[in-house]
């Protein structure tokens, strides 16, 4: 996986720290709950696409973890569930490099025409969901 690669033959010693410490947060999810109630709140921004990178990573060290030794190759995705709450003022470019991105990267999308707050309640009332990852500098609910 190049996110680990690239993290690991760092020198950055602090770098290597958060990146193991999330890494180890979206393992620990893995472990913990059925993958199928795993979610993942894409919303394209900054914080969001990290996120999906280090799901990636995540994803990658668990099921190398738990199924032995893995051809880098063979994982390169994260076919984790994947939440977008689509907003009628987001910029098209917002909504194009999300809809690129969950392409490009193969992650099985939910659109939610709602805001946070009542499609969330929507979406925890419609199929079980033990953890939503939410990549936002500031996630705030009422």
């Amino acid at each position: 996986m190049e996110i680990d690669r690239a993290v690991r033959g760092s020198s950055d010693r602090r770098l290597r720290t958060k990146y193991d410490n999330a890494v180890y947060v979206v393992q620990r999810a893995f472990a913990l709950y059925p993958f199928e109630e795993v979610a993942f709140s894409f919303n394209g921004g900054k914080d969001s696409t990290v996120l999906l990178h280090l799901l990636r990573a995540g994803y990658y060290l668990h099921k190398s973890s738990s199924d032995g030794e893995v051809e880098m190759n063979t994982i390169q995705n994260c076919p984790v569930r994947t939440i977008y709450f689509e907003s009628p003022c987001a910029f098209p470019e917002i909504n194009s490099f999300t809809y690129e991105t969950v392409s490009t990267y193969g992650l099985p999308l939910e659109t939610i025409r709602s805001d946070f707050k009542s499609g969330l309640e929507g979406l925890l009332k419609e199929r079980p969901t033990k953890a939503i990852f939410i990549g936002w500098s500031r996630a705030v609910l009422a």
